[in-house]
């Protein structure tokens, strides 16, 4: 037989998550990683039947694309990932939390 050595070397590759209109899609598999990841992250927790909600999008949307570069923002739809928000406190929607310096500690 042929015995191969295969050496992995740590590679600094850029977590990619998904978009849509410049907000970045945040749910159970990304959300720590995203707050961990970014400076500054700005994060929607909303709930897709809720009407305000609805009339924040297109607004946050182009909050999105004017701070693109110096704030990540991001979304979490609370009706399938409701445990992301709990640590937060996160009971009505739209609620938006700024994470900066104190990942822990979010504010209003």
């Amino acid at each position: 037989g042929v015995l191969v050595s295969v050496i992995f070397h740590e590679v600094n590759v850029p977590i990619k998550f998904p978009e849509e209109e410049n907000v970045l899609v945040l749910n159970d598999n990304n959300f720590d990683a995203a707050v961990n990841n970014f400076e500054f992250l700005l994060v929607m927790f909303y709930a897709p039947w809720c009407g305000h909600c609805q009339s924040l999008a297109p607004e946050y949307e182009k909050f999105a694309r004017a701070v693109e570069g110096i704030i990540n923002v991001g979304a979490v739809d609370m009706t399938t990932d409701q445990s992301i928000g709990a640590p937060y406190n996160v009971q009505g929607y739209p609620t938006i939390k700024f994470f900066g310096a104190d990942k822990s500690g979010p504010v209003d």
